[in-house]
This record gives structure tokens, C-alpha cells and sequence, in this order.
């Protein structure tokens, strides 16, 4: 694997939006599909990363090989079908539909991710997913070591999660088709893109204020109402809290901002006393959106009681 893209002891801080440093033993850049593929075949339990918008880095190191997707970003159009790579950012996705008068990707307008990362989490907004839009993948399966095709109802999407989610580790997404629809005029595409990342700055950090997104999923309630995750967290009185060098944003609590030199450890302590005070006052628990990639005994123990806390 000479030829592909390889650097040792390298600081993951410029692929993750959060900009937390975490220095990896082995990172890969393949920049086409049969680098990956061959990456995919060869590798033990690798990291799959976009641009790392919902992925919390160890601050003690990553040990297993990471692979960085950012030069995939091929594009296949045949309206209203697009098809894309894995790397290729949504920013990008919506901006292109937009130029070729398809409506149904303006809730990406903004959106910092890249198409894998968006898939495996179903990613929406507005009332939208991408999972409307979807029509088949074409996936890795790293147990099988083969390549496979599924239709929308074999991904088993449903809120911010997918068959990739579910099964992490196992499938990669390599590209993606989607079958979007036409609108009459760009007037209205253009309206809604523009109103989307509007609120976007108005009510969520932008990457000048390092995050990682939304920190918990939007819970249903007893009454199987989804409810805010943020506003239940502003409701116990968290919107600027900080735990060292992490805070909870002012305008939105359900994001996290590394407000100065944050560590892991920072995030995860932030993100218990999150869970733990909507629970205290809400018999709710919150579920984390956000992915932990390290191997620190202590940070790992204390983040699987965070995610396990829905079944203890």
C-alpha cells in the first residue's frame, strides 16, 4: 500500500471540527475508490472520518488506523439522480442540486459534513432527512470483505441513525444515490437555502467557535412527543456552563463549544452533567449524538456510562 496517501503521528485537530488534538498512530488518505477498497480489505477495525463534525477524538491519542475520506468528492449527475462519493461535503451537494434546480438538499445548505458521515446518521433538519432523498448505497462490508448495494428500506433508516450506525465498524459507505426533485424556479430553492443558514448563525456555532454539532439527540417523551434537547437543557440552567475548557453555547445548549483548549475528558464530564441534570428534573435521558474514538481506559468507561444510561 506504498503508493496511497500515509502519514504517522499525526495530530487529527485539522479533521475534526471540534479542534481537539488527538494524535493518531497511522492515518490514510486514499483518493480513489480502489485505495479504500484495498485500505478496507487490509486494515484491523479502522476509523472512518469525513471532516469529523460528530466525532469526539480521544485527547490521549487514537491506536487504530484512521482513514480520511476528504479526497473521494466525485460527483455523477443525471437530473434528477445524483450520485456522490463518500468525501464529497454536503455543503457542496446542496450547492449543486441548487445550480441544477433540484429541490431537497437546502438542509444541507451550511451543514459541515460530509456524505458518509450524513448518511450513517441520517442527517435533517427542517423537517427534511436525507433518507428521503435516498435511493441505494454502495457499502463495504468489513466482515464479509466484500462490496454490496442496499435500497433505502435495507439501510433501515430512522432519527439520526441508519444500519451503518447500528453496526459501527462493520459497513463504509463508499458513495450514495439520491433521486432529488425539480423545482419550478431557483427563487425558491434559493429562499429556503438562505433562511436555513440564517437561523443556522443565528442559533449554532460556526466553525470560528470549534463544535462538533449537536451533543444529544432530541428525546420523546412520555407522551412519545419529540422534545428539544437543547431547550431542556437551557430549561436546568446549563447554557454557559463550563467544565475546564468546554462550555455549552450561549444560543443553543444542546451544542458544546471548545472555548478554550478543551480536552476529551472536558467534553465527556460536560456531557454527563448535561445528561444527568435533564434527567434529575425531567425523567428524560438524553441520548448522545456524538461518537467517541479513543482507547483511554478511563475516558472510555466513563463514556459508556453515558451512553449506556438509557438501559441502566
Amino acid at each position: 500500500m506504498k503508493e496511497i496517501e500515509h502519514r504517522i503521528n499525526y495530530d487529527l485537530k485539522a479533521f475534526n471540527t471540534l479542534r481537539i488534538s488527538s494524535i493518531a498512530d497511522d492515518i490514510y488518505l486514499p483518493k480513489t475508490m480502489d485505495e479504500i477498497k484495498l485500505l478496507l480489505a487490509n486494515l484491523d477495525n479502522p476509523v472512518i472520518v469525513g471532516c469529523g463534525s460528530n466525532i469526539l477524538f480521544s485527547s490521549s491519542g487514537v491506536k487504530r488506523p484512521v482513514i480520511v475520506t476528504k479526497h473521494l468528492d466525485k460527483v455523477t449527475v443525471n437530473p434528477p439522480v445524483i450520485e456522490a462519493q463518500a468525501g464529497v461535503s454536503t455543503v457542496k451537494l446542496s450547492n449543486m442540486a441548487f445550480e441544477l434546480r433540484l429541490t431537497g438538499f437546502e438542509f444541507l445548505s451550511g451543514l459541515p459534513a460530509t456524505l458518509g458521515g450524513a448518511v450513517a446518521m441520517n442527517a435533517g433538519a427542517n423537517a427534511q432527512a436525507i433518507s428521503d432523498y435516498f435511493i441505494c448505497a454502495t457499502l463495504y462490508d468489513t466482515k464479509e470483505d466484500k462490496i454490496i448495494e442496499l435500497n433505502r428500506e435495507e439501510m433501515e433508516f430512522s432519527y439520526r441513525t441508519s444500519l451503518l450506525k447500528k453496526n459501527p465498524g462493520r459497513y463504509v459507505l463508499l458513495s450514495a444515490k439520491f433521486e432529488l426533485m425539480e423545482a419550478d424556479s431557483y427563487v425558491a430553492i434559493k429562499q429556503m437555502m438562505d433562511d436555513i443558514v440564517e437561523k443556522r448563525k443565528k442559533t449554532q456555532p460556526g466553525l470560528k467557535e470549534p463544535n462538533i454539532g449537536c451533543a444529544f439527540k432530541n428525546p420523546v417523551n412520555k407522551d412519545g412527543q419529540t422534545v428539544s434537547a437543547g431547550k431542556l437543557i437551557d430549561e436546568v440552567g446549563l447554557k454557559g456552563h463550563l467544565e475546564g475548557g468546554a462550555m455549552v453555547y450561549f444560543n443553543h445548549a444542546n451544542f458544546i463549544i471548545n472555548f478554550n483548549e478543551a480536552t476529551s475528558m472536558d467534553y465527556i464530564n460536560l456531557m454527563r452533567e448535561m445528561q444527568r441534570l435533564v434527567f434529575d428534573r425531567f425523567d428524560i435521558m438524553l441520548e448522545p449524538e456524538v461518537i467517541y474514538i479513543g482507547s483511554d481506559k478511563k475516558e472510555t468507561e466513563l463514556w459508556n456510562t453515558l451512553i449506556n444510561a438509557k438501559n441502566n
